[in-house]
């Protein structure tokens, strides 16, 4: 068997398993968006609580919340009483999500035969 069958397959593998996750890394990509994830692990919380807490314009959290929730890392729910306010929360997906970032760079979930590279 030469070194490329087996390489072949492994990276389209991991291609294929890197462009479902793409949205989730570039997610997180971002340290105002990591700062949002670590605050919404407590509990959830109004974009209000999040531009005071971060210092960002109301925009700018609503654009980082755009993309959390397109990576599927939060949900939001509107104020039942007026539905003026948006509140986000963890997506309960999100640490499914987190998880299959962790598989994707632990070494000992892939195949431990090293590949045969004597007959390049």
């Amino acid at each position: 068997m030469s070194c490329a069958a087996p390489y072949r397959s492994e990276r389209t593998q991991a291609e294929e398993t890197g462009r479902d996750l793409l949205p989730v890394l570039q997610a997180l990509a971002d340290p105002s968006r990591l700062k949002i994830v670590s605050m919404l692990r407590e509990h959830e919380q109004c974009v209000c609580h999040l531009t005071e807490a971060l210092d960002l314009s109301q925009g700018t959290v609503s654009h980082h919340m755009a993309v959390l929730k397109r990576a599927g890392l939060v949900v939001d729910r509107r104020d039942e009483k007026d539905g003026r306010w948006t509140y986000y929360s963890l997506a309960p997906a999100a640490l499914g999500l987190g998880r299959r970032v962790a598989d994707l760079l632990d070494p000992s979930s892939g195949d431990p035969t090293p590949a045969d590279c004597s007959n390049r």
